[in-house]
């Protein structure tokens, strides 16, 4: 049965009667007033992903009420976690568009080095051999190639801006494999990116562009690639990242070199992994930035209401900062 529509006053209403108080101590009245006019431009239900954690159990399963906030808890450490996690998508996604320009200009660079080619993928140097030939069973005729490229000329498409800068080399024939590496990778997205790296470009094209971005293990910077092109979309789409799991939740399972990069500081499948990477990534293509100067100032503040945020973040210790490790990058 469909839920019967609430006004926003009703929805605040039905927070403060199932526990939530204030930290600064205002009435009934004065709390449905605040959460109010927050819910007028926060919807309920996305918001609602912040205060979940401080639900009490239910225990019986069967019941059909609704649970009740634990004691103490309060609406003002609800949006302070509602406000982290604005901050840390926008942190996010700022750090994965400067890696991603970076990227794009060594894939085409090394690229075109390592093939001697100004579009390697018109003869499809440089790339496996696995990525070239149609799977067995497979049920059409195309290889992984093949699909890639479509899709690659249907991003071409669709930026007008790019697609109309070439707008004369079309008329004359031009395609998406005739036109320069440097211009082709301009189209690709990040994903796209991330399947270059990851399954058609040969092995050791792939180490060139890893040690150009100053990694030294290629296991650890394609995890770290992998991780961020499922927080890129997330970031774009509004989505919660301050307490999400990206691959799974088991140490033992990430790939060795992640393992020895991550021991003790942080989980690699949850949030924390992917800002370690951030922070090496942006240390290559943007010496000057003060980007960790903003993560730390924004999570000091939030975990000093939030005890449990670095935990929820995927660290191992409130005071990951002070990591070595961390210092180092």
């Amino acid at each position: 049965m469909a839920k019967p529509y609430k006004t926003f006053r009703e929805q605040a209403h039905i927070l403060v009667t199932r526990g939530m108080q204030s930290s600064r101590g205002l009435s009934t009245d004065e709390l449905e007033d605040e959460i109010e006019s927050k819910l007028r431009y926060i919807n309920y239900y996305r918001i609602s992903a912040y205060w979940t954690s401080f639900l009490e159990t239910v225990e019986n399963a069967d019941s059909t009420a609704s649970p009740r906030f634990r004691p103490g808890t309060c609406w003002e450490t609800v949006l302070v976690l509602y406000n982290f996690d604005r901050d840390l998508r926008e942190l996010l996604f700022g750090a994965i568009s400067r890696m991603e320009l970076a990227l794009r200009t060594q894939v085409a660079h090394q690229w075109s080095l390592y093939t001697h080619s100004s579009t390697p993928q018109a003869s499809k140097s440089g790339m496996r051999s696995s990525f070239l030939e149609v799977p067995e069973g497979a049920t059409d005729s195309a290889s992984p190639q093949e699909k890639f490229m479509v899709r690659i000329a249907d991003n071409f498409r669709k930026d007008r801006p790019l697609y109309a800068a070439w707008d004369e080399e079309i008329k004359r024939g031009a395609t998406i494999e005739t036109i320069p590496v440097w211009s082709f990778v301009e189209f690709a997205n990040f994903g796209h990116l991330n399947e270059l790296l990851q399954s058609a470009l040969e092995p050791e094209l792939v180490q060139r562009i890893a040690e150009a971005m100053q990694f030294d293990s290629v296991e650890y910077f394609l995890f770290g690639i992998s991780l961020l092109s499922q927080i890129r979309n997330a970031c774009a789409h509004q989505f919660r990242v301050w307490n999400s799991h990206w691959f799974s939740p088991k140490f033992q399972d990430a790939p060795e070199a992640v393992r020895i990069e991550l021991n003790r500081l942080a989980v690699p499948s949850k949030t924390a992994a992917a800002l370690i990477f951030c922070c090496r990534m942006l240390r290559a293509v943007d010496p000057d930035n003060r980007w960790k100067d903003r993560l730390l100032l924004s999570y000091k503040a939030a975990s000093a209401a939030v005890p449990t945020l670095s935990r929820d973040l995927g660290f191992f210790s409130p005071a990951w900062y002070e990591d070595p490790r961390w210092n180092l990058m």
